[in-house]
C-alpha cells in the first residue's frame, strides 16, 4: 500500500494489480472533476452567441468533439501502462521536451483553479452585499480574501493524499448538481419555458456560422483541458475499455449540466454572464440565498483538489522535485494561484476569455500529435522503462532530450489555431466559421508529426520507432500481467 501511495504521488507507473478503480469509480472521479461552478461561466460565454435551443446543441456537440479528441490522446496509453499524461508525452516531445507538457498541465489546472476560487469569492461577496452584511465598495477586497482562504482550505484537504481527493470529490459534485437543478427551476419559474426559448443571444456576430463555431469552439477548448486530468484518473484503472465510457460520460455530463445552466442564466438574467448568485437571492429569497451560500462554500472544492493534485503530480516530474514532501509540493504549486486571486480577482472576465483560447491553442496540437503517434506510428506501444530513464539510454532522448519533430509539429498546430482564431480578441478569420480552430490545429500538427517522423527517424532507430520496441513491449506487458496475478 505504501509503494502504491508513493507511485501515485510521484507519477511512477502503476502495476495492473495496483489499479483498483472500476467503471463507477472512474465515472465519479470524472464527474466530480468536471462538475464545478466554472461551468456557469462557460455557458454564459456561449450565451453571447446563441439562444437557448441553438446553444444547447452547441454545448453538447462541442463537448463531444473535445472529449473525443482528448480521450483518444490519453485514455489508451495512460490506462495501458498506469502512467499520467505528462509521462506519456515524453514519447513525442522527448525526456526533457516533456517539460512543455508539464508547463501546459500546470497552467491549465491552475488557470481553472484561479477561476474557481475567484468565482467562489465573487458569489459569497455578492451574497454578503445582497444581505446587507457588507458594503459594495468592499466587494473586490472580499473576493480576494475569500478566494485565498478557499485555497488554504483545499490545501488542508488535499494534504491527506490522492485517495482522500478522489473519495470526497463525488459528494461535492452532487452538491453542485443539486445547485444547478435549483437554478434551472428558479429560471423557469421566473420567465417560463416560452420566455427562456425566446430569449435572444447577448452579443452575437452578424453571421450565423460564426456564432455556431465560436460557441462550439469554447466547448471543445474546455474539454481539451481535461488532458491534464484524465491521465491522473484513468491510470488507476486496469484497462482502457473500462475507462472509456465512464470518462466520456462523466466529463461530458458534468460540463454539460453546468454549462447549460450558465447558458440559460446568461440569456434571461441581464449582465449576469452566467453567474446565478444575485439572481438566486432575488428570485428565491433569503432562505434560498442562505442555502445556496452553503452550497457555494463546498462547491468547487472537489475540482480544485483534483486540479492541485494533477499540477503537483506534474511538478514532481522535475529532477529532484520528488525530494519535496507532499505538503510542500502542493503549497509551492498553489503560490501563483494565491497571488493572482489575491491581486487580480477583479479581472476575471478578461482572464477567462484569454484562458479559453489558451486551452485550444495548447492542447489541440498536442492531442493531434499523440493520436497520430499512438495509432499510426507506434502501433499502440511504448517502451515504459525509457519513459523514466533520464539520459541517453532512453529511447526517447532524441536530441539533447528534445524531439525537434515534435516541437515543430506543435508550433505548426499553434500557428494554425492562431491564424483561425485570435486568442487575445477572440476575433476569427475564415474558414473558422466552418471548421473551428482546435480540430484543424490538431490535424495540421498530426500530419506534420507523421511526415517528420517518417522523414527523419523511421529506420534510423531514433525515438524508439521500429520492430525491436514492439517485441520489448510485448515482453513488458506479459511481465506486468504476471506480476499482477502474483
Amino acid at each position: 500500500m505504501g509503494s502504491t501511495k508513493l507511485a501515485e504521488e510521484n507519477g511512477w507507473p502503476l502495476m495492473r494489480g495496483e489499479r483498483g478503480f472500476g467503471k463507477m469509480a472512474i465515472f465519479l472521479a470524472a464527474f466530480s472533476a468536471a462538475m464545478a461552478t466554472w461551468c456557469f461561466t462557460i455557458g454564459g460565454f456561449v450565451a453571447y452567441y446563441l439562444n437557448a435551443v441553438s446553444g444547447t446543441f452547441a454545448v453538447l456537440a462541442g463537448s463531444l468533439v473535445g472529449i473525443l479528441m482528448v480521450t483518444l490522446a490519453t485514455v489508451p496509453m495512460c490506462s495501458k501502462y498506469g502512467i499520467d499524461s505528462v509521462v506519456g508525452s515524453r514519447a513525442q516531445l522527448g525526456i526533457r521536451g516533456s517539460y512543455l507538457s508539464l508547463l501546459l498541465v500546470y497552467c491549465s489546472t491552475m488557470g481553472w483553479n484561479i477561476i474557481l476560487f475567484i468565482y467562489k469569492g465573487r458569489a459569497i461577496a455578492e451574497l454578503l452585499v445582497v444581505f446587507g452584511v457588507m458594503d459594495r465598495k468592499y466587494w473586490n477586497l472580499c473576493v480576494s480574501i475569500v478566494g485565498v482562504l478557499a485555497i488554504f482550505i483545499v490545501l488542508e484537504l488535499i494534504r491527506k493524499g490522492p485517495e482522500y481527493v478522489r473519495s470526497r470529490g463525488p459528494l461535492i459534485a452532487v452538491v453542485v448538481a443539486v445547485m444547478s437543478l435549483v437554478v434551472l427551476v428558479l429560471l423557469v419559474q421566473r420567465v417560463g419555458v416560452t420566455g427562456l426559448l425566446h430569449a435572444a443571444a447577448v452579443t452575437p456576430y452578424a453571421k450565423a456560422f460564426g456564432n455556431w463555431s465560436s460557441s462550439i469552439e469554447v466547448m471543445v477548448a474546455v474539454n481539451l483541458s481535461w488532458w491534464a486530468y484524465i491521465g491522473t484518473i484513468v491510470r488507476t484503472s486496469p484497462s482502457a475499455r473500462q475507462s472509456l465510457w465512464p470518462v466520456v460520460i462523466g466529463f461530458g455530463l458534468g460540463v454539460g449540466i453546468g454549462s447549460l445552466v450558465g447558458l440559460y442564466t446568461g440569456l434571461v438574467v441581464p449582465n449576469s454572464a452566467g453567474d446565478p448568485t444575485a439572481f438566486l437571492v432575488d428570485q428565491g429569497g433569503v432562505v434560498v440565498g442562505l442555502i445556496m451560500l452553503g452550497f457555494l462554500l463546498v462547491a468547487n472544492v472537489g475540482t480544485a483538489m483534483m486540479g492541485i493534485y494533477a499540477a503537483s503530480l506534474a511538478l514532481r516530474q522535475l529532477p529532484k522535485a520528488e525530494k519535496l514532501s507532499w505538503r510542500w509540493t502542493i503549497f509551492v504549486v498553489s503560490l501563483p494561484a494565491m497571488a493572482v486571486v489575491g491581486l487580480f480577482a477583479g479581472s476575471a472576465e478578461s482572464f477567462f476569455s484569454a484562458f479559453l483560447a489558451f486551452l485550444g491553442v495548447a492542447f489541440a496540437p498536442l492531442c493531434g500529435i499523440q493520436v497520430a503517434d499512438w495509432y499510426l506510428l507506434r502501433r499502440q506501444r511504448y517502451d515504459v522503462v525509457s519513459l523514466y530513464l533520464p539520459g541517453r539510454e532512453s529511447r526517447y532522448f532524441y536530441v539533447a532530450g528534445f524531439n525537434p519533430v515534435g516541437f515543430l509539429a506543435f508550433v505548426a498546430g499553434v500557428a494554425t489555431y492562431i491564424y483561425l482564431l485570435d486568442p487575445r480578441s477572440y476575433v476569427y478569420r475564415s474558414p473558422f466559421e466552418y471548421v473551428g480552430a482546435s480540430f484543424p490545429a490538431a490535424i495540421v500538427a498530426a500530419v506534420c508529426y507523421v511526415a517528420g517522423v517518417l522523414a527523419c527517424y523511421r529506420g534510423r532507430g531514433i525515438g524508439g520507432y521500429g520492430a525491436a520496441v514492439a517485441r520489448q513491449e510485448e515482453s513488458a506487458i506479459h511481465q506486468d500481467d504476471a506480476a499482477s496475478i502474483a
